[in-house]
């Protein structure tokens, strides 16, 4: 009996290796087998290969003016703020004029003086003259006083051109605007100095119109046979990401800009 029940034991795992077995070879055997062949039609057609150039770059305006002073002071009036429209000529800001009109006072003063001392010498001279013709003083006296006259006339068109720049100094006091635009950047506050000794200080900068706007990209060395003037172009923005722009390309700039031995161009 026992011998019975171990023979069946024995038959029944033989015939359990077998069926996994044969799962295994019908497993390989689907593996083994080709997968169908998926084909897709298509019209023959004829078209051009579009070779596109893909860089990032920075959106600026076409125009774009940066207002300084020619003169030093004090800023008293500030009558412009960002994102102001500004039309040509409209005052932006004002510095402390008392300094200038005191030049200004003193400046014509000096006019003043000048003109005086024209008058004199050309008294002197035209009396001098009748006394050479009477024979009363040396001719040298009469070159004297020609030489004094003419000392006095530079001295007084001496004093009018400074009269003029103490005047240009009064209106360039005043910053106006140079163009129609808007303000996109102020740095200058009510109360600050501005100190134009060395350079000219940006006090704005007005972009003209800013519904015209260029991209200013730099361009592999790679890629630049591919690029002329008039290209269209097409770019996208972060503010406005699911939106996609048209451009033309404008100027290819020829100068290269070589960083860290990278040659790209603008």
């Amino acid at each position: 009996m026992k011998l019975f029940t171990k023979k069946r034991v024995l038959v029944a795992g033989a015939l359990l290796i077998a069926g996994a077995a044969a799962v295994v070879y019908a497993k390989r055997s689907n593996d083994d087998k080709p997968s169908p062949l998926k084909y897709r039609a298509s019209v023959v057609d004829t078209g051009s290969i579009t070779h596109t150039v893909t860089a990032t770059g920075t959106i600026n305006p076409v125009a774009l003016v940066n207002v300084g002073s020619q003169v030093s002071g004090t800023v008293v009036e500030l009558k412009a703020d960002f994102n102001d429209r500004v039309k040509k000529g409209q005052v932006l800001l004002k510095l402390d004029p008392t300094i200038f009109n005191a030049q200004v006072g003193q400046a014509r003063a000096s006019v003043a003086s000048a003109q005086a001392s024209a008058r004199l010498a050309q008294a002197s001279y035209e009396r001098n003259k009748q006394l050479v013709a009477q024979n009363f003083v040396s001719s040298l006296a009469l070159d004297q006083s020609r030489r004094e006259l003419d000392v006095a006339r530079a001295n007084q068109q001496l004093a009018g051109a400074q009269l003029e720049r103490a005047l240009a100094d009064v209106n360039n006091s005043v910053i106006r605007s140079p163009i129609d635009g808007v303000i996109i950047k102020r740095t200058i506050d009510l109360g600050q100095t501005v100190a134009a000794s060395f350079n000219t200080p940006n006090l704005f900068q007005i972009a003209q119109d800013l519904t015209k706007m260029q991209i200013d990209t730099s361009v592999s060395e790679a890629d630049v046979g591919a690029l002329k003037d008039g290209l269209p172009a097409r770019f996208v923005v972060d503010a406005y990401p699911s939106r996609e722009f048209n451009a033309t390309m404008r100027q290819f700039r020829l100068a290269p800009n070589v960083v860290q031995n990278v040659v790209t161009y603008n």
